[in-house]
């Protein structure tokens, strides 16, 4: 489902004001220090699901998308 999202909305080279009116506001969170914009995504897609999914924005000094990943704890 996050795959077919991104693919619908690419977020590089959005701004940050774009990104928040499209996902709303970052999920508050110190658990990776120095990336710009923190989503938590939900319980991944296994069997036991005890780890989360995430979505990691990075934007450059003008304040847009480099670069995003979506990565599991």
């Amino acid at each position: 489902m996050v795959a077919s999202f991104l693919e619908e909305h690419p977020l590089k080279g959005m701004t940050r004001a774009e990104v928040v009116e499209l996902l709303g506001p970052p999920t508050p969170t110190d658990k990776w220090e120095g990336t710009e914009m923190i989503y938590v995504l939900g319980p991944d897609g296994g069997l036991m699901a005890i780890d989360h999914e995430w979505l990691l924005i990075e934007l450059d000094q003008q304040g847009r998308v480099t670069t995003f990943e979506v990565v599991s704890d």
